[in-house]
């Protein structure tokens, strides 16, 4: 008897794992064909700007098109308001009353890349379902599914709807946070962030994040920012190699200082007090940051949230750092002062950290290397 027992417990466990395994297989393959159909919304314009998918100009476009057919919808960079964006925020309304509804966001990448998400919620949870479609042969492919219930989520009041699946401890993949801006922003902040603060942002460099100004910068990181603003001058990385550390090059005067007093308002003496000179050649000291000095790769983004155009023409941004990964539409917030140029070109004047939340701390940026530590971790090689 007790094993006939055991033979019909186990049958019915194994007799529901399957009916689980072949429900999940028949909602993945419904969500996949209903993804290449949103995808079919926009094919024209797919066909039509090949050559330009990866531009703003055209995922307008695409998004555009998403719009006409009832969806809401963003860029991947959360760079055009979202459309149809009613849609999500009665859907966030609902979830915080732990009533039942539904929402799908696409959202658009690079090449005409899309993932749709579908959203339910039920009793304070919600659980998403997601595909990502690419395209092929110029047919729309669905390549990727997931589901899961958010591990947590909110809607803050800026704005901001974010997600996050859960990850066990020691997990090494990519973070589980997604963000999507649902308010709309003012365009011409938009703008002036495209144009003054994103080349810089937030990534390996303390500009955004540290006071500063021509009589008190010590705290910058001339070397960081060379780094950044010889990409933003140039359109290329600098000519000198990491090597995974403890690479150290001789980069002459002109060159090192061209670069830095193009976005920045200090002469060669005060570049001169905050790196290593050398008087007899000419040439500043650099070394690429290492494997010991490298930076956790998730920072935030930078979005310009109001700007001021004072009498002597210089603008002040307020700037927010977007930190999905924590779940943070205001990790930092600084004021940005920049000197527009006749030209077109600008400098960087100063930087006020005005408030910062107490989960971020800046806490992405990593500090290159002090003089010991560099020997202390290089002087073998």
């Amino acid at each position: 008897m007790i094993l006939i027992v055991l033979i019909v417990f186990t049958g019915c466990g194994q007799n529901r794992i399957t009916e689980k395994e072949e429900k999940k297989e028949t909602v993945e393959s419904e969500m996949n064909a209903e993804v290449k159909k949103t995808a079919q919304t926009f094919r024209f314009v797919y066909m039509k700007e090949k050559s330009e998918l990866n531009t703003l100009k055209v995922k307008r476009k695409i998004i555009n098109c998403l719009e006409e057919k009832g969806y809401a919808a963003v860029d991947c960079d959360n760079q055009i308001d979202m459309v149809n964006r009613e849609k999500v925020e009665d859907f966030c309304k609902a979830a915080e009353k732990e009533e039942q509804a539904a929402v799908d966001i696409v959202v658009v990448f690079d090449e005409g890349e899309i993932i749709q998400y579908h959203l339910e919620s039920m009793n304070g949870k919600i659980n998403v379902r997601l595909c990502q479609v690419k395209w092929k042969d110029n047919s729309p492919q669905a390549n990727y599914y997931d589901e899961y219930e958010a591990y947590e989520w909110k809607y803050t009041e800026k704005g901001y709807l974010f997600l996050e699946e859960y990850h066990p401890p020691g997990f090494d993949g990519a973070p589980g946070e997604t963000g999507f801006r649902v308010q709309p922003l003012d365009k011409t902040c938009r703008e002036l962030n495209r144009k003054y603060v994103m080349p810089l942002g937030y990534e390996l460099n303390n500009l955004l994040i540290t006071n500063w100004d021509n009589q008190n910068y010590m705290e910058l990181d001339f070397y960081d920012l060379y780094e950044k603003m010889y990409y933003m001058k140039y359109g290329k990385q600098v000519p000198y190699e990491a090597n995974y550390g403890g690479a150290e090059y001789e980069v002459p005067e002109d060159e090192f200082e061209e670069v830095l007093q193009t976005y920045l308002p200090f002469d060669s003496t005060e570049i001169k007090k905050g790196t290593f000179y050398n008087c007899d050649d000419k040439t500043f000291r650099y070394r690429p940051r290492g494997l010991y000095d490298c930076e956790f790769p998730y920072e935030p983004y930078p979005e310009v949230i109001s700007y001021e155009k004072l009498q002597d023409g210089t603008l002040k941004l307020t700037i927010e750092a977007v930190w999905e990964i924590r779940m943070l539409d205001q990790a930092i917030t600084s004021e940005l002062m920049i000197k527009p140029m006749e030209d077109g070109s600008f400098q960087y004047l100063s930087n006020k950290v005005i408030r910062s939340d107490q989960n971020a701390n800046a806490g992405w940026y990593m500090p290159r290397l002090t003089e010991e530590e560099w020997e202390e971790n290089y002087s073998n090689n």
